[in-house]
């Protein structure tokens, strides 16, 4: 049993809690805290992983999930937390380019690389939002982008099973999720470089 407390609370979404894990602070643990009718993320996103790695599928651009644990708050699934090589915590490409902190150019090549990654391993990015893609500082002056969440589909049911079981369907699906991402990336970099409505959501 894991003890967590608001102090180890880094995250939260609409329907789950991210929390660093006290007993490894290179791990975080998901928990669901949202009550009644749920989308059942943390089962939805064990099942796709596993699903990934039964398919040999390369997860370098990927948190790595290590299954169930138990704690006070409920069952929770834990992920590798992201950490740059000097061990601070990564940020959201969104702060990244908030902040601009790295050149578009930079932006656009990592961008591009996760892209030709996803094709590749037919990994199926839904919730394109760029919070759910963190900035790894692999040195000082180097950088790969890692994707945190948002993976396999957004609820459980009919798609994603079509997702798992149909090429041709995860194609169409990443394609379109690809071209979503894209119009916010570009959305995002209008605004920065106008200095119009600061992003506060990183």
């Amino acid at each position: 049993m894991i003890n967590l407390t608001k102090n180890d609370l880094i995250a939260k979404g609409s329907e789950r809690a991210c929390y660093i894990n006290p007993n490894d602070n290179t791990k975080v643990i998901k928990i669901i805290y949202s009550k009644g009718t749920h989308n059942q993320q943390n089962h939805l996103e064990y099942i796709y992983m596993q699903y990934l790695l039964k398919k040999n599928k390369d997860l370098s651009l990927l948190t790595q999930c290590y299954g169930y644990v138990k704690t006070n708050l409920g069952d929770g699934l834990v992920f590798d937390r992201v950490l740059d090589f000097d061990l601070t915590p990564s940020k959201s490409l969104r702060y990244y380019i908030a902040n601009k902190l790295i050149s578009i150019e930079c932006q656009q090549q990592l961008l591009d690389h996760l892209k030709d990654y996803l094709e590749k391993n037919g990994i199926l990015f839904i919730d394109t939002s760029l919070t759910n893609i963190f900035c790894q500082r692999t040195n000082s002056k180097e950088y790969k982008l890692i994707i945190v969440d948002g993976l396999g589909a957004k609820r459980m049911g009919i798609k994603f099973w079509l997702y798992r079981h149909f090429q041709f369907y995860a194609k169409y699906k990443m394609k379109r999720q690809w071209s979503k991402l894209m119009k916010m990336y570009k959305a995002d970099v209008k605004r920065v470089a106008l200095g119009e409505r600061p992003i506060t959501r990183i």
